[in-house]
């Protein structure tokens, strides 16, 4: 307990943010980094200071800020082939956010290996940005879709996942930590797509910033996360896929940046991994994203994932002994989020309750629909953890959950 409450202080001074007043008086506990994370001061800063002094398009020009832009453009990609543990910065793609990640691999994966009646294989606890792109394979050309259920876990069921196969499955998109249960997608899954020979997507927008993510020993053919889940600026996401898929794959968009030669008879496309860069990119956005992971990985990603478990733990430990609390999924480990509800009372005006006591968790059905209706629920409230939480926190909450039970009950 006391490494968690160290490390806290060390780092919670680094959000400018949380030192807010909630309606002028309620100290600021922020329990919604599923949702987004909070900025650090490095990030916010190095973000300006990128806009005042050294802001031009990039792979534009060959004046000085162009090259200044950048260098610091292809260095935060460095960055995040390092983070992922990439074989080739070929193999990352920057884009406005992890939805359009999905939605670029859905659409020119089925342009290049895939026709009518072809199949791909989701399961009931995607998020829609893992759903929607999906859809409109199945309604604009026919793909049919299958879903894995789930079991009382959380944990998709392994078995069933198994039995989906067939020789018409050419993609496999799922979740790598469930933004609904905190539930890590089990290794088994990634095996058996390995086994017969189907690509899989991994949706890691909530595995990204809480787990060591090492995209060669997952094995997985790509990987999508957003910056602004992971410390950094929002109007940024990753790709990653394999460097062989990619170069098969067409591009997704045209127009500046992802040309080669252009006549008006045609054109060529530039190589990786400016083929999917099309127009000015999120340069600014990149760049933060960099520095959001030079300050993970100077806190040390064991320590931070060592300080998230412990609060996740503590925290699902006393919501487990108030009788007026149901929480979704089982007792298996979770990673930084519980999805709960008070019996009676709707997830709305919990939430909106524990606002008025200054802290932030989300309610709703949190983009996973299906998910609800199999639960049997309309919606959830969902604590999330970052690495600027803790112990006490947890406490303070516990005391306002009792509080807000007490005011809807009178």
């Amino acid at each position: 307990m006391d490494d968690s409450k160290t490390l806290n202080l060390n780092v919670r001074k680094d959000f400018p943010i949380l030192s807010k007043k909630i309606l002028e008086k309620k100290d600021l506990i922020y329990f919604d980094t599923a949702a987004s994370a909070q900025k650090p001061n490095t990030v916010i800063d190095e973000t300006n200071d990128f806009y005042k002094n050294h802001y031009s398009n990039v792979s534009r020009g060959v004046h000085t800020l162009s090259v200044e832009s950048t260098f610091r453009y292809e260095d935060a990609r460095k960055k995040v082939q390092k983070f992922l543990n990439a074989r080739s910065e070929n193999e990352i793609i920057f884009t406005k956010s992890a939805t359009e990640g999905i939605n670029l691999v859905a659409q020119t994966f089925y342009e290049k290996f895939m026709q009518k009646g072809d199949e791909v294989i989701l399961s009931l606890i995607e998020h829609h940005s893992n759903l929607i792109p999906w859809f409109f394979l199945r309604d604009k050309y026919g793909v049919v879709l299958k879903f894995a259920n789930i079991q009382p876990s959380g944990e998709i069921d392994i078995d069933h996942f198994n039995s989906l196969f067939t020789n018409k499955t050419k993609i496999v998109s799922l979740t790598h930590l469930s933004n609904v249960f905190g539930t890590e997608l089990n290794e088994k899954a990634i095996s058996i797509c390995k086994d017969k020979n189907v690509p899989i997507l991994l949706d890691g927008c909530q595995s990204a910033a809480h787990l060591k993510i090492d995209v060669q020993k997952l094995g997985c053919d790509f990987f999508v996360f957003s910056g602004h889940k992971t410390y950094g600026p929002a109007g940024i996401g990753v790709l990653y896929g394999t460097e062989n898929l990619l170069s098969e794959m067409p591009p997704y968009q045209g127009g500046g940046g992802m040309i080669g030669d252009v006549s008006l008879e045609g054109a060529s496309y530039a190589e990786l991994p400016a083929k999917y860069e099309a127009g000015t990119p999120p340069l600014v956005e990149a760049h933060g994203l960099g520095i959001a992971i030079d300050y993970m990985n100077k806190i040390g990603l064991d320590n931070i994932i060592e300080h998230e478990n412990e609060i996740t733990k503590y925290a699902f430990n006393k919501l487990n002994e108030i009788d007026f609390i149901e929480i979704h999924g089982g007792d298996n480990k979770r990673n930084s989020i519980i999805s709960f509800n008070i019996k009676n009372v709707h997830s709305h005006e919990v939430s909106s309750f524990l606002d008025v006591e200054g802290i932030a968790i989300r309610a709703g059905h949190h983009c996973c629909q299906p998910l609800m209706k199999h639960l049997g629920v309309n919606s959830t409230a969902r604590l999330s953890f970052g690495v600027y939480n803790s112990l006490e926190e947890v406490d303070k909450f516990v005391i306002a959950l009792h509080k807000c039970k007490e005011f809807f009950n009178k």
